[in-house]
């Protein structure tokens, strides 16, 4: 008989393994031997971890089970449950809200939030948790409020939430300790932002009194290119680059075959974007803590173009 039980979500507690006669002795070796992977205290994961979204994962998931409806995966935790991108989450922690009760409780990997006075959870076959728009404004008020921003594009661009579902949430936090910056954030989001360094990058032109218009299209010579954003008042296309835009699979071409190569084929893009007259400023990861750097490279941008046009 194989000692673990078959678990369909992958968690497995140490209860269930001590009813099938295993000792803690024998829980010790089953671990040594890579069978279970331990997760939060008094559970284990069933194969092997991925990395750590998956090791956080698996333990909201054993932390559901643990507490049986009376509390829900919240904060960051529900946001990765919903496929929504986190910045500055710690993943070391799993977080949940209370259904009915207002303790609260804080152990190794774990915090268990006060229930929230009007909040209906969602419950499904699939999943629990808050709702997506209350998982967001919390996990505003704990990473900041880009880290919120980041999230509710990302909710937005999935359509799984709407603007009035983002002023609803709001409302259930109205005078916490942390919510009114994250308002003043939630109020500049976007769905038509698809990544978080777009919405950063956004987020540091508005800093800089630069005006733009995200996902525009523009017709060229091999047909219509959408850019990241487009300056309102110049010919000025801003593009953030994400180094997995960049990735190939292995094996997809031979090494001299351009066709395929993405590093090419996004050559011959902005080539054609620039041959319509339009200057292309691109921004990486890093280039986003130095926004003087980005502001000078956008007027340079279009002191060309006015020359061009002089």
């Amino acid at each position: 008989m194989d000692p673990v039980p078959y678990c369909p979500d992958d968690v497995v507690n140490s209860a269930s393994l001590l009813e099938r006669g295993l000792t803690s002795h024998d829980i010790a070796r089953l671990c040594r031997a890579g069978t279970l992977h331990p997760l939060v205290r008094g559970w284990f994961a069933t194969r092997p971890l991925r990395d750590q979204v998956d090791r956080h994962l698996l333990s909201a998931r054993a932390l559901t089970r643990h507490f049986d409806g009376r509390a829900v995966p919240s904060h960051h935790s529900r946001l990765l449950a919903l496929g929504l991108p986190v910045w500055r989450a710690d993943l070391a922690v799993v977080h949940l809200t209370r259904v009915h009760d207002r303790g609260s409780r804080k152990r190794e990997g774990f915090t268990v939030h006060p229930a929230i006075d009007g909040l209906d959870v969602v419950r499904s076959t699939s999943a629990e948790g808050v709702p997506a728009a209350v998982a967001i404004v919390q996990t505003g008020i704990l990473n900041g409020p880009m880290d919120a921003l980041i999230a509710a594009d990302g909710a937005l661009h999935l359509g799984l939430v709407d603007e009035s579902d983002i002023v609803a949430a709001l409302v259930l936090f109205a005078g916490r300790t942390g919510v009114a910056p994250v308002r003043a954030a939630l109020a500049h989001a976007d769905g038509r932002h698809e990544s978080p360094g777009e919405t950063r990058l956004a987020a540091v032109l508005r800093d800089l009194g630069v005006r733009t218009t995200p996902q525009v299209w523009i017709p060229t010579r091999q047909g219509a290119k959408r850019v990241d954003a487009l300056l309102d008042e110049h010919p000025v296309v801003l593009e953030f680059d994400g180094a997995v835009k960049y990735r190939s699979p292995a094996g997809s071409r031979r090494p001299d075959d351009p066709a395929g190569n993405p590093l090419f084929e996004e050559k011959e893009r902005e080539d054609a974007i620039r041959d319509e007259h339009f200057e292309v400023v691109r921004v990486v990861w890093r280039q986003l803590g130095d926004p003087g750097g980005i502001h000078r490279r956008i007027l340079d941008a279009i002191a060309r173009c006015t020359r061009r046009s002089a």
